[in-house]
């Protein structure tokens, strides 16, 4: 277990993966777009970016449990030390990178609502809210 705090922000480059949609609609689009069209292109580029964010998020949390699951096997067997702890029960590294895909998933919906999509529209935001749903109960610890 790192000696790392948990997260308390999202991650930095967070807020540059819908920032072009964001500057081309409010340079070109906005006067541009006919109406026919309306927003279903930002929808459509919203949404692919939401499910590759998905995919990735799913991988990362089933990497996260097998090693979980591992190092608890490990520590069954008795081959690793306990650590000294302060008392209280820290947060485990898969608790703290789940907390962090958890704050950085509601940036993902600020920035989305921010390009003027109904995130509630974008299939790919529902699942990350599907799986990130568990994680909710490790920011309510932190705040």
């Amino acid at each position: 277990m790192s000696n790392h705090p948990p997260p308390t922000q999202e991650s930095p480059s967070l807020h540059t993966t819908l920032r072009p949609i964001w500057e081309f609609a409010s340079t070109f689009a906005a006067a541009k777009t006919p109406s026919q069209i309306g927003s279903g292109w930002k929808i459509a580029i919203v949404s692919t970016v939401a499910q590759g964010y998905g995919v990735a998020v799913a991988e990362l949390i089933e990497t996260v449990q097998r090693t979980e699951e591992a190092l608890k096997n490990r520590k069954s067997r008795g081959s690793s030390r306990m650590m000294a702890g302060g008392g209280g029960k820290m947060m485990s590294d898969g608790e703290k990178v789940k907390l962090q895909l958890y704050l950085d998933r509601e940036e993902f919906v600020r920035c989305v609502e921010a390009v003027g999509v109904d995130s509630s529209l974008v299939e790919g935001v529902t699942e990350l809210r599907r799986l990130m749903d568990s994680a909710e109960s490790f920011y309510c610890k932190t705040t």
